[in-house]
């Protein structure tokens, strides 16, 4: 299964408390933003700044304003990982840092939008949830068992 796992979130949030690193690209003594921006969480969760793709807007709910937020897509095996875990919890130990990450991220923010989208362009819902039942709907969507499911979901207190 083909997922993009993408992360929309208000630009407000990025210094402080925020839990990503921009990743830097060194030049002898001198270091530069990478073109676009990269963000890492603790090394192994890694993320690319990106303009929101076009079909997103269709899906986001008209409470959201997201005309000054960050769209962040997912470029480590975090994801993979992750589904591993799930189903075959016997075979790898290994920590789930995105779901880690997520749990550490999310309730610093006011208001968010996480999307998990099939093969590039499939999201067949749109969910309204807290971060408990997301972790619990990607465990869900990852599961080998389960009918694929795109979705997004977002939040705002």
């Amino acid at each position: 299964m083909q997922v993009c796992f993408d992360l929309l979130i208000p630009k407000t949030c990025f210094g402080g408390d925020f839990p990503f690193q921009e990743v830097l690209a060194f030049w002898g003594d001198e270091s530069f933003s990478q073109e676009p921006p990269r963000y890492a969480w603790k090394e192994d969760v890694k993320f690319k700044k990106q303009s929101m793709p076009e079909h997103m807007l269709n899906y986001l709910p008209s409470e959201m304003n997201v005309s000054n937020w960050v769209y962040l897509s997912l470029e480590s095996n975090a994801l993979e990982i992750w589904e591993k875990s799930v189903n075959e919890p016997y075979l790898d130990e290994s920590p789930l840092m995105l779901k880690e990450m997520l749990e550490k991220l999310l309730p610093l923010l006011s208001e968010w939008v996480v999307i998990f989208e099939l093969n590039g362009d499939q999201i067949d819902n749109v969910y309204q949830m807290n971060k408990s039942a997301l972790l619990d709907k990607i465990d869900a969507a990852l599961n080998w068992d389960n009918e694929p499911e795109g979705f997004l979901a977002w939040y705002k207190s």
